[in-house]
């Protein structure tokens, strides 16, 4: 099967605009997929007629940004419902406390001589969330960094002086919410921030999945994690995380065996199967 169950758009951090993303996504001739925009479920409401003509192709999703310590988590939700929910409940101020953030680092840049605006970031966010990955083409903009990756690298990724948390939800309470709304919970890109480290704790949370296969594993990345969902019991799903088309993955979209898949497609409520 070829899914990306892990694709944002401008309604967080993405480069593309909903119709955009569904337009590449029509092109790729996808299986499977799921809009996985960072603390909203904005996506699904303001463009609900599109993203209904892919039927069941398309799983109701949401990536929400956790802390603990001074490591960030991400974990995806899907099959979560549009209305009033569990997870609802948490993300209600995100909108208010991602602006707050990309205010407080870009303070902080201006603090190391980086000569960057809150307007410079704000050219780049065209929906209502504002994150990293906006302030990092800011800075590429500027000239302060030669691309969005070394951006992260020197100035805001979690080990960089103006990185700054985005979330105080742990990643516990944002599994439990995801659970209790019916959804799916499922660890992001577990490599990145040493996350794979917290397995463990976050299956005793109640974690059902992992991102098993994605463009930035290795080979033995992926089977390590194939490995570690069977010995945990759980599901695995698959994800570019694509925020918009680059040089090295240009479209979304992962190839794999449709039994790696079924664990999870099989949570899915009958007629989204």
């Amino acid at each position: 099967m070829n899914v990306d169950f892990h694709l944002h758009t401008t309604e967080s951090d993405g480069v593309l605009e909903a119709s955009a993303l569904l337009r590449t996504v029509a092109s790729v001739g996808m299986d499977r997929f799921s809009v996985t925009d960072h603390d909203t479920l904005a996506v699904y409401e303001r463009h609900a007629d599109m993203l209904a003509r892919f039927g069941e192709r398309v799983i109701t999703g949401i990536e929400v940004s956790t802390n603990t310590g001074n490591r960030e988590v991400h974990i995806l939700g899907y099959n979560i419902p549009i209305g009033p929910s569990p997870l609802r409940e948490i993300l209600v101020d995100r909108t208010q406390t991602r602006q707050r953030r990309a205010e407080r680092i870009v303070e902080a840049l201006n603090a190391q001589g980086v000569e960057i605006s809150m307007a410079d970031v704000r050219r780049h966010a065209t929906g209502l969330m504002v994150g990293r990955p906006h302030i990092a083409r800011a800075l590429v903009d500027i000239g302060a960094a030669r691309d969005v990756s070394d951006a992260f690298d020197r100035y805001i990724g979690a080990d960089c002086k103006a990185y700054l948390p985005s979330s105080a939800v742990t990643p516990a309470r944002a599994i439990q919410a995801i659970n209790a709304s019916g959804g799916i919970s499922v660890l992001a890109h577990p490599t990145r921030s040493r996350a794979e480290e917290l397995l463990e704790e976050l299956v005793r949370d109640g974690l059902r999945g992992i991102e098993a296969y994605s463009p930035s594993h290795t080979a033995h990345d992926t089977e390590r994690f194939r490995r570690l969902a069977h010995v945990h019991r759980l599901v695995m799903t698959a994800g570019t995380d694509f925020h918009g088309p680059t040089e090295t993955n240009p479209y979304p979209g992962v190839d794999v065996d449709e039994a790696d898949l079924a664990g999870f497609l099989a949570l899915l409520p009958p007629s989204a199967h």
